[in-house]
C-alpha cells in the first residue's frame, strides 16, 4: 500500500457543486468514498461507491436539511476497496462521537468489527486521515485523548464484536415478539467485567432512539446495515414507536456520563428518560421498555437517608410497606425488561441476587445471555481467570503466569509503588491508585486531613464521587470502587489494606482494620429474616471488591499489600519490584 495514498477534497452541499460532481474525475462516481457532511454544529458521515448520487439522495432527505448549504469533506483513496470504506466510514462514527465537536447524526445501524484483507495496513491509514481532519480543523482532539475520554468509552457508536452483535440481535428480536403478541419479556445479559456490558446498553438505547425517529417514507437506510430488517420493515419498527423507554443506571457518577454521552449525539424525537432506581420508582410513569445497567448494583429493603422515601414509594406502588427491592419497582412498571447482571459484581448484602430475578420467570418471557470475550484487558480472559484464582481459598494457580501486552508487578515500597503509577499516568494517561475500604474516609469532612498514612506516605480518598477519574485532582489521590465499578484504565495501582490478610495459607477477613460498614450491614430482609452474616461471606465480599478493582486495568496493574504475610503470597503470582528509576 502507498504511503499517504489518500487525499482529502472539499465541497459545498449544494445543488450546484452536486451537479460539477464526476465531471472530470471518475473517482466521484465510481469509487468506494468516505465523506463527512457538516455544519458549525452537526456531522453526518457515510460511505458509498457512487458519490455523485449518494449526495444527491442526501441532498432531497428531509433527514439532512439542516446540513444544506454546509460543507462535506471527503476521503479519496484510489487503494480502497468496500470493505476498508466501510470500516473507514466506522472508524470515523466512532472518532467524530469522541471528539464531541459536533452532534453526530448518524444512527446506530449496527456497525460490527469486521476484519478484511490488509486491514492493520489500512488502520495505519485511517490515523492519518483522523490527523488530516485535525489539520483541516474538522476534529479537536487527538486518537489518544479519544480512546481515553468516557465519550469514547460508552459510546453507542462503538464497533460490537460479533458476540455481543448476536445478542443485541437477540434482544430485539425477543422485544419485537413480545411487543407483537402483547406479552411481558426479560432479557438477562451477564458476563465477567470487561466483557463490553454496558456498550449492549448504550447501544440499545441508540437503537430503540433511532427506530423511533425513523421516518419509512423519507429515511433510507445502509443495506449493509446489520439491523436493517428492524428498519426496512414497517410491520417490525412500527412495535417501536411512541413508546415509553426508561434507562435506569444505580451508579451516580456512571449515570452523570452517560446522559452527558447522549447529549452530545442525535436521539431524535425519541421518548427516553436515564434515571436513577429511586427516581425510577418515584415517577407517576410506565414503561414500555426499560433498559438497567449494573443491575447487580440495585438495593434491596430501606436503609439510612432514603429510607422514607423508600417506604414511600413501596406504598405508591404496591399499596404496602412491606420489603420490596428496586427490581421489583422496575418489573412492577415496566412490560418489557433487559438487565445487565453480574453476581460476580455484587458488592454489598443490600444489593440484590440472582434468585430476585429469577422469581419473575412465571410472569415474564425470560431469557439469559453471557458475554465470554474480554473487550478490556489486554491480558485477556486468562489475566481475568488468573486474578479470580489468586484471590480465592479454593482453585489457586499452579505457577506464575505472564500476559503479553498486560504488566502485573507487586511492590515493597509504597513510594515506589506511587511513583510507579504516576510516571504511567504521564505516559499513557487515566492511571490512578485505588484501594479496599481499611480507612476511613475523614477528608469528607475535613479538606485538610489525610485518609491513608503507609510508612511516611500520606493519600486522601478520592474528593468527589462524580466522574472522579476526570477530576483534577484524582492522580494524587486514591479512588474507590464507588468511584471506578464499570471504568477502563490504562494502569491500576491497587493498596490492598489490612481488611484483607494471609495467614496459615488462608486468606482472612481482618474486621479491625475494615472501614466499611457497608459490608458488615445486612439487607433489611436478612433483618427481618434474622439471618447472620458470617466471615466467610464478608471475606467473599472483600475479595469481588479487590477482583473488580484488579479487573479496570487495560495495560497493567501495580499492586501494594500492606500484610507482610499476604505480601509474600502474592510474590508467587506476581514480578516484584523492589526499586523504582
Amino acid at each position: 500500500m502507498a504511503e499517504k495514498s489518500f487525499e482529502i477534497r472539499n465541497y459545498s452541499f449544494d445543488q450546484n457543486s452536486i451537479c460539477n460532481l464526476a465531471v472530470e474525475d471518475h473517482l466521484e462516481e465510481n469509487w468506494p468514498v468516505v465523506y463527512q457532511i457538516y455544519n458549525n454544529s452537526e456531522i453526518y458521515i457515510g460511505e458509498t461507491t457512487n458519490l455523485k448520487n449518494r449526495i444527491s439522495q442526501h441532498m432531497a432527505n428531509d433527514e439532512k436539511s439542516s446540513l444544506r448549504n454546509g460543507s462535506i469533506k471527503v476521503v479519496f483513496d484510489e487503494t480502497f476497496n468496500k470493505s476498508a470504506a466501510l470500516d473507514l466510514e466506522s472508524y470515523l462514527i466512532q472518532y467524530f462521537s469522541g471528539d464531541g465537536k459536533f452532534k453526530v447524526l448518524n444512527r446506530n445501524d449496527g456497525m460490527c468489527d469486521r476484519d478484511y484483507y490488509n486491514r492493520v495496513n489500512y488502520r495505519k491509514t485511517f490515523e492519518e486521515i483522523w490527523e488530516r481532519l485535525r489539520n483541516l480543523k474538522i476534529a479537536d482532539k487527538t486518537i489518544s485523548e479519544i480512546n481515553n475520554s468516557e465519550l469514547f468509552k460508552f459510546s453507542p457508536y462503538k464497533n460490537l464484536n460479533f458476540e455481543q452483535l448476536n445478542i443485541v440481535t437477540e434482544v430485539m428480536q425477543n422485544l419485537d415478539e413480545a411487543i407483537n403478541e402483547n406479552k411481558k419479556s426479560l432479557s438477562i445479559i451477564d458476563g465477567d467485567a470487561g466483557t463490553g456490558k454496558t456498550i449492549i446498553i448504550t447501544y440499545l438505547t441508540k437503537l430503540l432512539a433511532d427506530l423511533q425517529s425513523f421516518d419509512n417514507k423519507n429515511d433510507d437506510i445502509d443495506d449493509e446495515s446489520n439491523f436493517s430488517i428492524f428498519f426496512e420493515f414497517e410491520h417490525i419498527n412500527q412495535n417501536f414507536k411512541n413508546k415509553n423507554i426508561a434507562l435506569v443506571v444505580p451508579q451516580q457518577s456512571l449515570r452523570g456520563r452517560i446522559s452527558k454521552i447522549f447529549k452530545k449525539i442525535d436521539l431524535g424525537n425519541a421518548n427516553i428518560k436515564i434515571l436513577s432506581p429511586i427516581s425510577f420508582g418515584n415517577c407517576n410513569e410506565y414503561f414500555d421498555i426499560t433498559l438497567v445497567d449494573e443491575a447487580h448494583l440495585l438495593k434491596v429493603g430501606a436503609s439510612g437517608q432514603t429510607a422514607k422515601l423508600v417506604h414511600e414509594i413501596d406504598q405508591k406502588i404496591f399499596s404496602n410497606t412491606k420489603i420490596h427491592t428496586e427490581l421489583d419497582w422496575i418489573m412492577a412498571k415496566s412490560k418489557n425488561v433487559v438487565l445487565i447482571f453480574s453476581d460476580k459484581q455484587r458488592i454489598r448484602p443490600t444489593n440484590i441476587c440472582k434468585s430476585d430475578i429469577l422469581k419473575y420467570s412465571g410472569e415474564f418471557d425470560l431469557r439469559e445471555y453471557y458475554l465470554k470475550t474480554q473487550m478490556r484487558s489486554r491480558g485477556g480472559k486468562k489475566y481475568i481467570d488468573y486474578i479470580n484464582g489468586i484471590l480465592s481459598n479454593r482453585f489457586r494457580p499452579e505457577q506464575k503466569e505472564y500476559f503479553d501486552g498486560f504488566e502485573a508487578k507487586i511492590f515493597d515500597n509504597i513510594k515506589d509503588f506511587s511513583d510507579a503509577v504516576k510516571k504511567r499516568e504521564v505516559e499513557y494517561g487515566l492511571s490512578r491508585m485505588v484501594a479496599g475500604f481499611a480507612w476511613k474516609w475523614t477528608s469528607k469532612n475535613d479538606k485538610n486531613l489525610y485518609d491513608i498514612e503507609i510508612d511516611g506516605m500520606k493519600f486522601r480518598w478520592n474528593s468527589t464521587q462524580d466522574n472522579w477519574i476526570g477530576s483534577k485532582e484524582s492522580v494524587n489521590e486514591v479512588g474507590s470502587i464507588y468511584t471506578v465499578q464499570g471504568d477502563d484504565l490504562n494502569y491500576v495501582g491497587i493498596i490492598i489494606g489490612n481488611d484483607l490478610i494471609y495467614r496459615d495459607g488462608k486468606l482472612i477477613f481482618n474486621r479491625e482494620a475494615c472501614a466499611d460498614s457497608g459490608a458488615m450491614k445486612r439487607s433489611q430482609r436478612q433483618v427481618a429474616n434474622k439471618e447472620k452474616i458470617n466471615e466467610d461471606d464478608i471475606l467473599e465480599q472483600v475479595l469481588r471488591t479487590y477482583r473488580i478493582l484488579m479487573n479496570r486495568a487495560v495495560r497493567g496493574i501495580y499492586i501494594y499489600a500492606c500484610n507482610k504475610e499476604l505480601r509474600e503470597y502474592l510474590e508467587k503470582y506476581f514480578d516484584k519490584v523492589t526499586s523504582w528509576i
